[in-house]
């Protein structure tokens, strides 16, 4: 058999093939992964529910919804729902459990010590798409945290590294199913039994292998779904969403030597700026949500958990936090990046040394400046 390990935190290829399938019968010996893995913005008028709070939807979805939207892992143990019978697609056999840590996760949410408040709206629909295994189509501007909710789906809920396909201009459907020869066969043994991760392999080359991308490790035969992140679906040419609908309806695809279909349909959120429409049979295939600017609450929250107070490496004074918040807030467009910026350079002692002999909150402005994208 051949198979690859071979995965990183950005664009990123995995390493699972199949077992002995037929078009009925999927994914047998597979590898686990180590992985980092929209709809144009809603410009009708959202009614809102009778319950006055969240569109369509009661405002306590916590009630009813397995994902909590606190980032903190292990906030749920609830059993999954039954996927609706529309939904579901009996691929199998299946597979063991991927890694439980992700890797790239501290990088994108820091060190999760208290939880990240989640906006009611955010709650319901995330918890919608999860109980009608529908895509999540994410629309939202820079630093509106788009990309970093997939993480803390993943994180909260436990279902292993995020399987991110960074969209471009060039991307194919193609290269987010698999890697290899358009005549490769597959070549693995015929008992359909997971024989366990091979290292290092095929990396200098093909030979004659399949290598899936983190579109085709999504639809392997888990028994719990894994995250897939498709970042930036409006940069793809407009062919790419429209070949996206047939494997989110099928919920698998086809490759040399057979057919791998889902076990449970993974949690696919997809993210846009909103700046290109997206096909509408994609859209209405989707659950959507428009993310917002992150509050002062949740401003708080993210810098608690990005700069957490370590021996001999204190953190920015809760000042600084407060003063940095302030500005965060009054500034319009992104201001996530530059946020955390800012208190990077008062953690290290820079606002201290500015503010020395003048005054503080003229040494708050300078730091705020110095982190703008652009000169003042």
């Amino acid at each position: 058999m051949t198979t690859v390990q071979d995965q990183q935190c950005g664009s990123m290829t995995t390493d699972q093939q199949c077992g002995s399938m037929t078009t009925d019968q999927q994914c047998g010996s597979m590898t686990t992964d180590q992985q980092c893995g929209s709809a144009p913005p809603v410009r009708a008028s959202q009614p809102q529910s009778s319950y006055g709070g969240t569109p369509f939807m009661p405002p306590n979805s916590q009630s009813w919804g397995l994902y909590r939207g606190t980032g903190l892992p292990g906030a749920t143990q609830e059993e999954w729902p039954q996927a609706p019978a529309w939904r579901s697609f009996g691929g199998g056999p299946e597979l063991p459990p991927p890694p439980v840590e992700d890797p790239c996760a501290p990088a994108v949410l820091g060190t999760i010590r208290q939880p990240l408040p989640a906006p009611p709206d955010e709650l319901a629909r995330v918890n919608v798409a999860l109980h009608l295994r529908r895509p999540l189509l994410v629309t939202g501007g820079p630093g509106t945290g788009k990309s970093s909710l997939a993480y803390r789906i993943s994180g909260e809920l436990g279902l292993g590294p995020v399987l991110r396909w960074q969209i471009t201009s060039l991307s194919t459907l193609r290269e987010g199913l698999y890697d290899g020869p358009h005549d490769a066969t597959y070549d693995g043994p015929h008992d359909a039994t997971y024989d366990g991760p091979h290292e290092g392999r095929d990396e200098g080359g093909h030979d004659g292998g399949i290598r899936l991308g983190p579109l085709g490790t999504a639809f392997l035969p888990y028994r719990r779904p894994r995250v897939l992140l498709i970042d930036r679906l409006d940069r793809a040419e407009i062919s790419l969403p429209e070949d996206l609908c047939t494997v989110l309806t099928a919920g698998g695809f086809s490759l040399p030597g057979g057919t791998v279909r889902c076990r449970a349909f993974p949690v696919v959120v997809i993210t846009t700026t909103g700046e290109r429409d997206l096909p509408s049979d994609l859209v209405r295939r989707c659950v959507t949500l428009r993310t917002q600017r992150p509050g002062p609450d949740l401003l708080r929250a993210i810098a608690a958990n990005r700069f957490p107070a370590e021996p001999g490496r204190p953190g920015p004074a809760p000042d600084a936090v407060d003063a940095f918040v302030e500005r965060a807030t009054a500034t319009e467009g992104p201001v996530l990046e530059r946020f955390l910026d800012a208190l990077r350079l008062a953690a290290d002692g820079v606002l201290q040394a500015v503010a020395e002999g003048g005054n503080w909150q003229e040494a708050v402005d300078t730091l705020w400046q110095w982190t703008a994208p652009e000169e003042p």
